[in-house]
């Protein structure tokens, strides 16, 4: 699956409506605009000789669909299917009595079995819920046979905003969002409903409002600093990784390779003693503070206070003392915390400890400690995730980073970041220790902590992307993620 960014504009369906509202353009002129830039794109890519069957729904979608078949019927063979009945918008009905009524067919399984190409405008940003049985079974239909499918702005049968799919959903080899892409675009490696997706620029102007976070490599170094002749190892501060235990070592140990990553300047890592030596023989400029239960909060209170991020819970399943040293971090940190893996089972039936907490608190689960930690099934947390993650965020105010093909961030503030970058290398035990330690890394250099989880979790996917170029997915090495990224740093004259 491709997504072309010709635009990363992103919105949901109220910020979509907003956008149109103040456009300063009437509905019928939208739905006008939104057909024009379809049928053109479609023009360029559908050969003459192809036979082309428009389904339009009874909404503005479907308006948009009469539109693109009135257009493409100059110079195509077109037929016009309306799959949920007459239009029920008085701009669609205009734009249907547009339309030369020779192309109207009533029998859409027919007009679907004589097409080559499917144009599905049947539902549009506004769908949710399930589809009739009827449209189900005609989707059915088309699934089943090899044409290729063109979905305008949203595959019939998808929500806009939560990317969940009805089973008989419309799978196209092209979607072609309108104006912006929405949550549903960028949940693509979820639901694998299209082959590619391409954003038409309509012309509605920038949206400063939207509550959707972007980042790709141009951004990231424009955040990222860069080593002054001035600096020295204690400039930006110390990066804190607390984790491990006996059988667990290279969780930890991850950790530091993705602290090491970014190039934080001063690691300290404090961890229980009989994985000291296991860890210390692979990570030479790390500062290690070993502990005993009885010494633990003694060692580790000190270095919270001398810490600019710090990061626990990643391998701590069997470290003893492990809800004495949660406690002890979130009542004295002021840096922000990032709780992973054994850290977030910590919380289950206690999230209210989080409000005692001063710092910022950057929670990273994946979807079954998500759904333990907010006692849900794991089937309901995959069809809600970012309402979900949004609604945590803003109930105990911390960062969630949901983990999965599309790693979801929701901030406190409301704001969402939806990662596009990575692939099924990242699929293998320790590529979410390696994350928290990016984290960790980053959160030592920037301060704004949605740019810098928002860098995090791209760099996290971006360098397994990079990593192609020498290694498999089956079997890819994360230990290699310093030397990749410093490729990337020499690139960027680092």
């Amino acid at each position: 699956m491709t997504m072309m960014k010709n635009t990363m504009k992103i919105n949901d369906a109220d910020g979509m409506r907003q956008s149109e509202k103040t456009s300063g353009f009437t509905a019928l002129k939208l739905m006008e605009k939104a057909g024009r830039a379809a049928a053109q794109y479609l023009r360029e890519n559908i050969s003459l000789k192809s036979r082309i069957c428009v389904l339009a729904g009874c909404g503005n979608n479907g308006g948009d669909g009469l539109v693109i078949a009135r257009l493409l019927s100059k110079d195509h063979t077109v037929s016009a299917v309306l799959a949920d009945g007459q239009p029920k918008t008085a701009e669609a009905m205009r734009n249907l009595k547009k339309l030369d009524p020779s192309l109207i067919r009533k029998n859409a399984r027919q007009a679907i079995a004589k097409a080559d190409v499917i144009i599905d405008t049947v539902y549009g940003y506004s769908y949710h819920g399930n589809l009739k049985r009827e449209i189900a079974s005609l989707f059915d239909l088309i699934n089943d046979q090899n044409k290729t499918v063109y979905a305008i702005d949203i595959n019939s049968g998808c929500e806009a905003d939560t990317g969940y799919c009805d089973p008989h959903a419309l799978h196209s080899s092209v979607t072609l969002a309108l104006d912006c892409f929405k949550p549903f675009h960028m949940l693509a490696k979820e639901h694998q409903m299209f082959e590619q997706c391409i954003c038409l620029d309509l012309g509605l102007g920038k949206n400063d409002s939207s509550r959707f976070l972007t980042m790709d490599e141009d951004r990231f170094f424009s955040l990222f600093p860069k080593k002054r002749t001035s600096d020295y190892k204690g400039t930006y501060g110390k990066t804190l990784i607390i984790g491990g235990c006996f059988g667990m070592a290279g969780a930890v140990s991850l950790n530091l390779y993705g602290a090491k990553t970014v190039g934080a300047p001063y690691i300290s890592c404090a961890l229980p003693e009989e994985i000291y030596t296991v860890v210390a023989a692979q990570h030479v400029t790390p500062v290690f503070h070993p502990f005993s239960p009885a010494t633990a909060l003694q060692v580790i209170e000190p270095l919270i206070a001398d810490a600019k991020a710090i990061a626990f819970g990643s391998g701590c399943a069997c470290m003893e003392k492990k809800n004495d040293i949660l406690d002890c971090i979130l009542q004295n940190s002021s840096a922000p915390i990032i709780l992973d893996a054994e850290a977030i089972r910590l919380l289950d039936h206690n999230t209210w400890v989080l409000h005692f907490s001063h710092a910022p608190i950057i929670l990273t689960p994946h979807l079954g400690e998500f759904a333990d930690l907010i006692q849900q099934s794991i089937a309901y947390v995959q069809e809600h995730k970012i309402e979900c993650a949004v609604q945590f965020a803003r109930d105990n105010h911390v960062t969630v980073v949901l983990k999965g093909p599309n790693t979801i961030a929701a901030f406190p503030s409301g704001k969402i970041y939806i990662n596009q970058s990575g692939n099924q290398a990242l699929a293998q035990a320790g590529s979410g220790d390696l994350l928290t330690g990016i984290l960790a890394g980053i959160l030592t250099f920037v301060p704004s902590v949605e740019d810098a989880v928002s860098m995090g979790i791209w760099l996290h996917g971006y360098l397994a992307d990079e990593g192609l170029h020498t290694y498999s997915k089956q079997n890819f090495p994360l230990l290699k993620y310093p030397e990749i990224m410093d490729a990337v740093f020499q690139k960027h004259e680092y």
